[in-house]
């Protein structure tokens, strides 16, 4: 017979037969207790059904089948093997990502579209890729050897479409200021000592396979997530230090003049005007024009929402720049020097006797490169309604690294620019990366004598125009107005990347991001809740002023799982709300506080630091006559409670299914208690 159908005047939905709940499974709730006898209310563990709204609530279980769950366990290990093993086509698939998109290509309405945008994203990656081996301080040709197989093998592994992978303006300064700080090429007099170079170029390549091997592990591993504990203040604070710090590498290339290589702002600008005397105005007018036209073209495709414009700005300034410096015979510095022919095979040349030196570096540039890629291929991800498996991405770069380090390359990721590019000029698939791929290694085989007359001004005007996007100050302005918490963050992590260096700068923006997620986890929200008029349902009092309280009765909710960071803030919290009730209450009358009801539905979780803290609570309340009552704790917690023994001192009695539940049950047993007083002799 259903327990609630004398109390409810509800009908029984069953035959006793059917619907009676063993007495072992049932809970006894006294609500109400007098000398004439005790009012119950059975409650049964499976149901409970609220009188007043007609709904059920289930009640979580206090006991789990382990066996039944290692048996499900087992019997879906086996299945997943055996479908991955037996499948042979979903096993090509997650070893060649590429099938995925392959089986379903329509080469009628795509190829050409891939192709006008693979050929799109090489005019702008050519002469991009050899400015950023310049700002990672490696000769040119390692920027198109690092925009060629690494492009082909991302096509085959990567799990995005429209991505753009290749050097980067951001990889290639942290590429640079950490290997400088283990070999140094650059003589004090400006000079290249050619021994360190071909050091320093080998401490490249063995830094991307490095890489490589690192992002492997992690897909393999399923580390996807690990991002998610950088906040975008703290990465928009440390890429828009970087900006700068990009940009002011490269001015000595407008001055003319050699300037010995800074980590730093302040230690830059000291360089670079220790030796202003030697100020070129050939090189900068050269460089200062190739800017401009860089921007103005940028700013006239953003303006009519012309995708070429932005595309064609690098290869219209470099082909000015080469005609110009050719024709009128200018004596500016240029590249002079660029190896013709693909890549050769450098992994026989890997020796690894600064392995420990690049442990730092490696792991830096995997951070940065991982952010930087996962956030543009979600993103265009999004747009063509696709998901991107975050794990199988870094497989993607790890390949594209690994077998990049084998012809040449230094460490390479997924593009801002050229992936927007790439995206509006229709790219659909990884065939967009082979033509890419494939132009580069046209250039490499027949153009590069083209390419030795390029002045340096124009590399750094390239540069410090692609790093321009980077420069978020509007993310400042926004923090400041929406979160001043998050807008000191982003300060500090700019700061620290200007004035300390960018690997500092990612380091404190690691530590951060780690401060303040720890910060929101140790002191988590949590609320005393009041009884919206006319309604069963219970909210934060200082989000509703209005909401009823009760004397003698705290109803207080806790938005968080409960362990050892956060477990003394809360029992500090609950004092705090008992003592603020009780000032409260002693401006009408002085009434001590019988009852604390906390509200665990958003309690997710609880360790057993927080179960001896909440024990520790509970002799405490029971001590000072208090009842602590807990409200719809999830199955997790529930078992936790049960096993740890805190049902029992706290009283199953007081274990309730809602909040309206355990008010309407203390109500009762309160006014009970004032009739039991008003009897007594």
């Amino acid at each position: 017979m259903d327990p609630y159908s004398k109390e409810s005047g509800g009908s029984s939905t069953g035959s006793s037969d059917t619907n009676e709940t063993p007495s072992s499974l049932r809970i006894e709730m006294p609500v109400a207790k007098s000398e004439r006898g005790v009012m119950k209310r059975s409650i049964s563990v499976e149901v409970l059904r609220d009188c007043a709204l007609n709904t059920v609530h289930e009640v979580p279980q206090t006991g789990i089948d382990l066996k039944g769950k290692v048996d499900k366990w087992k019997r879906n290990s086996r299945t997943g093997f055996i479908t991955k093993v037996t499948n042979r086509q979903e096993l090509l698939c997650a070893i060649l990502p590429c099938l995925r998109w392959m089986r379903a290509y329509d080469i009628k309405s795509n190829l050409m579209k891939d192709i006008i945008a693979g050929l799109t994203v090489g005019v702008m990656v050519i002469p991009q890729s050899m400015s950023y081996a310049k700002l990672a301080g490696l000769p040119v040709q390692y920027g198109l050897y690092s925009a060629f197989m690494p492009v082909f093998a991302y096509a085959i592994w990567g799990s995005s479409r429209q991505l753009a992978v290749g050097p980067v303006a951001l990889v290639s300064l942290l590429v640079s200021t950490s290997l400088t700080a283990i070999v140094d090429p650059v003589n004090e007099n400006g000079s290249i000592d050619e021994t360190k170079q071909m050091h320093y170029n080998r401490l490249a390549i063995e830094t991307a396979l490095l890489v490589g091997v690192v992002y492997l592990a992690m897909g393999l591993l399923r580390l996807g997530f690990v991002t998610v504990f950088m906040s975008h203040a703290v990465i928009s604070g440390f890429t828009t230090g970087a900006a700068v710090i990009i940009a002011m590498s490269q001015v000595k290339y407008f001055f003319g003049y050699e300037v010995e290589r800074f980590k730093v702002l302040h230690t830059g600008i000291q360089n670079l005007f220790g030796n202003i005397e030697y100020f070129d105005w050939r090189t900068f007018l050269m460089g200062s024009i190739c800017l401009a036209v860089l921007i103005l073209m940028k700013l006239i495709g953003k303006h009519y929402e012309n995708k070429w414009m932005r595309a064609i700005g690098p290869l219209v300034v470099t082909t000015l720049s080469i005609l110009i410096t050719w024709g009128f015979k200018i004596d500016i510095p240029i590249i002079e020097s660029i190896p013709k022919g693909l890549p050769p095979v450098t992994v026989t040349d890997l020796k690894f006797h600064d392995f420990n030196d690049l442990i730092i570096p490696v792991l830096v540039v995997t951070i940065v490169g991982f952010m930087e890629s996962i956030a543009i291929a979600k993103q265009l991800a999004s747009k063509h309604k696709y998901n991107i498996d975050a794990s199988q991405e870094l497989i993607g770069l790890g390949m594209s690294n690994f077998i990049g380090s084998i012809f040449g390359a230094y460490p390479i990721t997924g593009s801002f620019s050229r992936s927007a590019v790439n995206n509006d000029s229709g790219a659909m698939s990884g065939i967009s990366g082979i033509c890419t791929a494939s132009m580069v290694g046209l250039v490499l085989l027949v153009l590069t004598p083209v390419f030795e007359e390029m002045p340096l001004a124009t590399l750094a005007a390239i540069v410090i125009s692609g790093v321009l996007n980077l420069l978020d100050f509007d993310e400042a302005i926004y923090l400041w107005r929406v979160h001043k918490l998050d807008f000191f963050i982003w300060f500090i992590s700019f700061l620290g990347t200007i004035f300390l260096g960018a690997e500092k700068g990612i380091g404190i923006a690691v530590i951060i991001s780690l401060l303040s997620v720890i910060y929101e986890s140790a002191y988590p929200h949590t609320a005393v809740l009041g009884k919206l008029p006319g309604t069963n349902v219970y909210r934060n009092i200082k989000q509703y002023p209005n909401a009823q309280r009760y004397n003698q009765l705290i109803i207080a909710r806790i938005d968080a799982p409960l362990y050892f960071a956060n477990i003394q803030h809360v029992r500090e919290k609950m004092q705090k709300y008992e003592q603020n009730a009780l000032n409260a209450d002693s401006i009408h009358r002085k009434e001590e506080i019988k009852f604390m009801i906390v509200d665990c539905s958003p309690v997710s979780h609880i360790d057993s630091s927080a179960l001896h803290i909440l024990k520790e609570m509970c002799i405490d309340y029971r001590n000072r006559d208090v009842q602590l009552c807990i409200c719809n704790p999830n199955i997790k917690v529930m078992v936790k409670l049960v096993s740890s023994g805190l049902v029992e001192l706290i009283g199953e009695d007081y274990i309730f299914v809602s909040t309206q539940d355990a008010v309407q049950a203390c109500l009762i047993e309160l006014e009970s208690s004032e009739q039991l007083d008003e009897e007594a002799p």
